[in-house]
């Protein structure tokens, strides 16, 4: 039913530790609960890939195959996340609502992204023959953004826009670790902590 991690119990929905042969289970289906344990290895693992996952978008595989692996990447990710959050909660008695609100606030700031990254690849493309100007270009522009925020003088309406668009995009990760985090360090139903 379950798949074992060493030194990690995983417990089934009696609360007692199972091993089987179902390993996707653990990772694709929300029912059931997590050790804290190996909560925290399976979300560690999430993390990982989340970031591994945007190698994803550099400007090579971009033009070769688009966003769509990106795209199949993030989606399969955050389901992955739910579902171990999920998981997790209900060890600690609690409901997977927040873990599903998490994913969805995570999972439109991707959108976002996507989008954002699609228009400025589109309006690179007719402009820059070099895939590798498009990747300095992208940089160069969130350096620009950021020391426009920390130098700038004034605060007008510009800054105001710019301020908003950095917290919309670094707030859901910022809650995903946040709730990652807590869920770790609560106490399990059997009274078990990490």
């Amino acid at each position: 039913m379950w798949l074992w991690i060493p030194g990690s119990p995983l417990r089934g929905r009696a609360g007692m530790t199972v091993t089987g042969m179902q390993p996707l289970r653990l990772l694709f289906s929300p029912a059931g609960r997590l050790s804290p344990q190996t909560f925290i290895a399976l979300a560690a693992l999430v993390y990982l890939a989340g970031v591994a996952s945007h190698l994803l978008t550099t400007p090579e595989v971009i033009a070769r195959t688009g966003l769509w692996p990106f795209i199949a990447a993030q989606a399969l990710l955050i389901w992955i996340w739910f579902v171990v959050h999920a998981k997790r909660l209900r060890d600690t008695g609690r409901g997977a609502a927040l873990a599903a609100g998490v994913s969805i606030l995570y999972a439109l700031s991707v959108a976002l992204l996507i989008i954002i990254t699609a228009s400025f690849y589109n309006a690179l493309a007719g402009q820059v023959p070099d895939a590798s100007s498009a990747s300095a270009l992208g940089l160069i522009l969130v350096l620009s953004i950021v020391a426009v925020l920390l130098g700038s003088p004034h605060y007008d309406l510009a800054w105001l826009m710019v301020a908003v668009l950095l917290l919309v995009a670094f707030l859901p990760i910022a809650l995903a670790l946040a709730v990652t985090l807590w869920a770790a360090a609560r106490p399990g139903m059997d009274g078990e902590k990490a």
